[in-house]
């Protein structure tokens, strides 16, 4: 299944219980800080930021902003009424599995969880998917409905695929710098395989001096293994290529392109404070993304 069902994205708003995220965790796999990332409103102080545009003027640390000569606004562990917005790459190449399902369905299902938790803590809910759909990036503003979640959902169904050429994750963010507002909490998810990771951390860079970033990568087991298992040919619509997996050394050449992806992408995630998670295709995203403790839903330890 290439694309995910509608009706399956819709019963995962029942998938978490009734019961509100107590806290979002770090682990070895994990890399940043969730504390407080699905909190509701809060009054524990954190620190000071830089003013941006758009920041309620109420916050501003006066004696802080008077010291470093340039205005500074206080920031709290957890924040409420929030937007939030998920971001899906719904590119051609998102469309690969060979472990449980596609990463385009995998990373559908992820959207969907976080969409409906979030609107369950009173967020207001939007999002940007980008790929080969209508116009190459569709945007939805967040708002405080299930409609709005359901627009965005059946946008990651729509089986209409364009020839339009692939777009890319930098070119997103890009975007959505211009249009998120200040202090949104944005999930990009993607497989991050695309594109120069110079272009990514550019853009990284924008977006994180005005909102909080959480990077879902999806992969499949065989994006860092592939199976000795003979000669295997590989095809996009345009190409072909045979690959011979007996030979050894280029399983282990393959292996270690994999691991210098992730250690890049962890030192991206580490360098610009935008918290890391690993999704495989292989187990069911509620697992993959929460952990089931007592009465209380938390991020995986």
């Amino acid at each position: 299944m290439l694309f995910p069902q509608l009706k399956d994205l819709v019963n995962l708003k029942s998938a978490l219980g009734h019961k509100a995220f107590s806290r979002m965790q770090s682990n070895a796999r994990t890399h940043g800080d969730y504390s407080s990332l699905f909190h509701g409103l809060g009054v524990e102080f954190e620190t000071v930021r830089p003013y941006v545009v758009g920041d309620d003027v109420r916050y501003i640390d006066w004696r802080v902003s008077a010291r470093v000569g340039e205005p500074q606004v206080k920031t709290f562990r957890a924040e409420c009424d929030r937007n939030v917005l998920v971001v899906v790459d719904a590119n051609a190449y998102m469309r690969f599995g060979t472990r449980g399902t596609f990463k385009s369905v995998q990373a559908a299902r992820a959207a969907a969880l976080l969409s409906w938790q979030s609107l369950r803590q009173q967020d207001r809910v939007g999002g940007l998917v980008f790929g080969d759909i209508a116009q190459g990036m569709q945007y939805f503003k967040p708002a405080k409905t299930e409609s709005a979640v359901l627009n965005m959902l059946k946008s990651l169904c729509n089986t209409e695929i364009n020839a339009n050429p692939q777009v890319s994750l930098a070119s997103a963010m890009h975007h959505l710098s211009n249009v998120a507002t200040p202090q949104s909490l944005i999930f990009i998810i993607s497989d991050f395989s695309m594109g120069p990771l110079d272009e990514i951390q550019k853009e990284l860079m924008y977006l994180r001096k005005r909102c909080k970033v959480v990077l879902i990568a999806i992969h499949d087991q065989s994006d860092h293994d592939i199976p000795d298992i003979g000669t295997i040919m590989f095809s996009t619509a345009d190409n072909k290529a045979l690959v011979d997996t007996n030979n050894m050394r280029a399983r282990e050449l393959y292996r270690t392109a994999w691991n210098t992806y992730e250690a890049a992408l962890a030192h991206v995630s580490k360098k610009f404070k935008a918290p890391l998670v690993w999704l495989d295709t292989a187990i069911d995203p509620v697992k993959g993304l929460f952990v089931n403790s007592g009465s209380m839903l938390k991020w995986k330890n």
